[in-house]
């Protein structure tokens, strides 16, 4: 397995875990979105596009590249939204993998979605 393929699969059985985490999580998961500003229908979206997106990271057919993209955008925008959270100082649990994450985010939450999205350029990249 080379580092692309290896790459591509870490970072789609995180997004297919956390998908899972959040569905398996309830209302618990909309709630605490909705406490970081987003939207409820938006947050029921948020959960299962992780897992399509993960699944097809995993997968590895000819779409792989367009999920890793989808992929790479949707940890931007996580990011992005943690950050600002951070800046302000509100700190509300994201519940990031479902009910596993009952902390406030915090700075390992940003170096993880870093950290993620360079393992999907590694996997873009050849």
């Amino acid at each position: 397995m080379n580092a692309s393929t290896l790459a591509a699969t870490a970072v789609g059985a995180v997004f297919v875990y956390a998908g899972v985490a959040k569905v398996l999580s309830g209302s618990e998961w909309p709630k605490s979105a909705e406490r970081l500003g987003v939207p409820k229908v938006v947050a029921l979206l948020v959960m299962f596009a992780e897992i399509v997106i993960g699944l097809g990271m995993v997968l590895g057919d000819s779409w792989q590249r367009g999920f890793l993209a989808a992929g790479g955008l949707l940890l931007v925008a996580f990011t992005v939204l943690l950050a600002s959270h951070m800046r302000r100082a509100d700190r509300p649990p994201c519940m990031c993998f479902g009910g596993a994450s009952q902390r406030p985010i915090g700075a390992r939450d940003v170096v993880r979605n870093v950290s993620l999205l360079v393992l999907v350029l590694v996997a873009i990249l050849p």
